[in-house]
């Protein structure tokens, strides 16, 4: 069996891995910036579509499309891994793209009535577009480590977000479509910049040839594929986890409707603790390549090890994020969001503690994805937004149920992710007890048989 380093992240170094958070940030505060500078351009009906633009947007194309990346990179590091040709991979993972597109198409003009028009909804057609171009880039590039060009591409989304909504803003553009249009054009600006870049290394082939006959044979037959059915459990994980992170704040709004005042400072406070929520998926990039060609080796000690760094970091910063939680957040929110009254500690705390927990689980969750339990990741996100949902109803102060409502949601999704984690351990067991019952039988006959080989990501 193949031992693997995993406490190296590959070729592109630990401070290319370091920019991969970095610039996720930076991409989610242009998309800040943008909703800020359109607030004072734009009339408060037309900055409260673009805001529901902005939502949608993010909803729909990179919580369809992050699958996208997520399985690409996992099938394509395990292909590199055993030695594979990456093409069929490739091959399969643009036909289950263009699929999941149609899907994303659909759902935009299905909020077409959440929208001022139909020229609105086809911009938000054309934003899946260029969401899943820029998700089907990123894929190969963390599969191959290459994370400066991988973090390059939100760096040129987030400038290009950045400099669309200055020129609006200083030529007083209050037209919804023109903003519209800055958030739609960037990921697509940042996805063709970043390919035609990196196309001279070999990380990706022609159209023509990931479509041609040849090589859509060698997929359907290759292990090494993206299958629709990982897709779909890895894209109701990604929406059901938007739904854990964001649908508490709105709960709390719309229970304390008649107090606007406690709802606001809810909300600030909730904003500023799911900050490092955008963090989670980049840790997630720079984790799974390795796992995920680990597990091709089946060295189960290795994916261990790999987690082990992230999981020390987390612990240690756990007592300094709560206690930041009590005495800095309120302080924070009343002066960056101007509000007059903040949550009470308990429930600034308990969303402080539901942040570090859901960390862990997408820590943890990195194992589970890479021995193939898409079901069981995309389960356990599932059952803590409904025990969210269910726990946000319990009458009481809404901003401590809220608050709990959510911290109960993460701890169902680490359990849920523990218990993915213990059935790969059952299987290997189960695979290497298997294994000398056959040698025993055969020398028992004398037959010599070949022992059959068990495979417990199968299992």
């Amino acid at each position: 069996m193949a031992s693997l380093r995993l406490g190296q992240v590959g070729d592109a170094g630990l401070r290319a891995a370091v920019c991969v958070p970095i610039s996720q940030v930076l991409l989610a505060g242009a998309g800040y910036v943008l909703l800020a500078l359109a607030a004072r351009t734009m009339p408060a009906a037309g900055f409260a579509v673009i805001s529901a633009f902005y939502l949608l947007l993010n909803t729909i194309g990179r919580g369809v499309f992050a699958s996208v990346e997520l399985e690409t990179s996992r099938v394509l590091a395990a292909a590199d891994a055993a030695g594979v040709n990456g093409r069929p991979v490739l091959a399969s993972a643009v036909r289950r793209a263009a699929v999941l597109l149609a899907v994303a198409i659909a759902l935009s003009f299905a909020a077409t009535p959440l929208l001022p028009g139909v020229d609105v909804a086809l911009a938000l057609a054309l934003g899946s577009c260029t969401m899943a171009a820029s998700y089907c880039v990123r894929g190969p590039l963390a599969a191959r480590r290459r994370f400066r060009p991988y973090s390059l591409t939100f760096l040129v989304e987030a400038a290009s977000t950045l400099l669309g909504a200055a020129v609006l803003a200083l030529a007083g553009v209050d037209s919804v479509v023109g903003w519209a249009a800055v958030l739609v054009l960037s990921p697509g600006v940042a996805a063709v910049l970043v390919a035609l870049r990196t196309s001279g290394v070999g990380l990706f082939v022609r159209m023509r040839t990931v479509w041609s006959a040849g090589v859509r044979e060698p997929a359907r037959g290759s292990e090494h594929r993206v299958v629709m059915t990982a897709l779909i459990w890895t894209s109701l994980f990604y929406l059901s986890s938007q739904g854990v992170w964001n649908l508490a704040p709105v709960s709390v709004t719309s229970a304390l409707a008649a107090a606007p005042s406690e709802a606001a400072g809810f909300v600030a406070v909730a904003v500023i603790l799911r900050a490092p929520v955008f963090v989670f998926p980049a840790i997630q990039a720079v984790l799974l390549p390795s796992v995920a060609a680990a597990a091709e080796h089946d060295d189960r000690d290795g994916t261990r090890r790999a987690l082990r760094p992230p999981l020390l970091l987390l612990g240690a910063a756990s007592i300094p994020w709560l206690l930041a939680a009590t005495l800095i957040v309120p302080g924070l929110a009343r002066t960056v969001f101007a509000v007059q009254e903040v949550p009470p500690w308990s429930a600034t705390t308990t969303l402080a503690a539901s942040t570090l927990i859901g960390a862990a689980a997408f820590v943890l969750q990195t194992r589970a994805l890479a021995f193939r339990r898409h079901r069981d990741v995309g389960l356990a996100w599932l059952s803590g937004l409904c025990v969210l949902g269910l726990v946000s109803a319990v009458p009481g102060d809404p901003r401590l149920w809220g608050a709990l409502a959510q911290l109960a949601a993460a701890v169902v999704v680490l359990v849920g992710v523990l218990v993915a984690d213990s059935r790969i351990g059952r299987t290997h067991d189960e695979g290497r007890l298997s294994a000398p019952s056959v040698h025993e039988a055969s020398d028992a006959d004398g037959s010599r048989a070949e022992p059959t080989a068990v495979d417990p990501r199968h299992a």
